[in-house]
């Protein structure tokens, strides 16, 4: 009690400030929906549809930076400096090339004091049968900043994991877009399947001499780490 009333008389840049203006922290830019849903689309289809961001505070908000949870997903504001009150719309376009059901992605922006927004976007992807005829690998074009590249430089077998399996396995290999790989205790079954994959669009094969970012010493790490999760 003492405490805070020291904090409240002397007005000192303590914990106990700090807890009063930690909501001041969030953006005045607020996405408008926070949560999308873009409906459904075949595989292979641009997805497309419009966020708005508002400046909900009361002076000039500037949108420094807009990104994305992964490569395959552009966004545009159509303005980046916004008067109180003012709003502007965000193109969003998601490629959804190798993705099937139920996706989920976010994007978010950075005001120019740092604070940051975000918004939730969804997405039912239906199968194309077609699909399987094209030569595009996720290793390609924008899907390479997340499938492959993130890979390059990890030396141990959770990182690996995290940096190239789990945006699809889940983070502790119960599945999620993808199988369940927690559970699996058949070394070679497991090091085949990921050095070469399953001959889906979806799972490619990882090793380098199949296209993939995975050398032979990552594969050894990667499957040993994948053998101890828990089932």
């Amino acid at each position: 009690m003492l405490r805070l009333i020291l904090c409240l008389l002397m007005l000192l840049p303590s914990g106990c400030a700090m807890s009063a203006t930690e909501d001041d922290r969030a953006s005045s830019l607020i996405f408008e929906p926070q949560q999308l849903d873009m409906g459904e689309v075949t595989e292979g289809e641009k997805a497309v549809s419009f966020l708005r961001i508002r400046n909900t505070g009361s002076t000039m908000a500037q949108i420094v930076d807009v990104q994305a949870s992964c490569g395959c997903t552009a966004v545009v504001p159509e303005s980046r400096l916004l008067m109180p009150g003012q709003f502007t719309r965000v193109r969003v376009e998601i490629d959804t090339f190798a993705k099937m059901d139920q996706v989920k992605k976010w994007v978010e922006l950075t005001d120019g004091e740092g604070r940051k927004s975000r918004a939730w976007l969804l997405l039912r992807v239906r199968a194309d049968p077609h699909s399987d005829r094209t030569l595009r690998s996720l290793f390609d074009g924008k899907c390479r900043a997340c499938h492959y590249d993130p890979a390059q430089g990890k030396h141990s077998g959770v990182a690996i994991y995290q940096a190239v399996c789990a945006m699809c396995h889940g983070e502790r290999g119960q599945g999620a877009y993808a199988p369940k790989l927690a559970g699996h205790h058949d070394a070679s079954v497991l090091r085949a399947l990921i050095a070469q994959g399953t001959g889906s669009r979806h799972m490619p094969g990882f090793s380098r001499a199949a296209g993939g970012p995975l050398d032979e010493k990552q594969l050894r790490l990667l499957v040993d780490w994948i053998l101890a999760l828990d089932d």
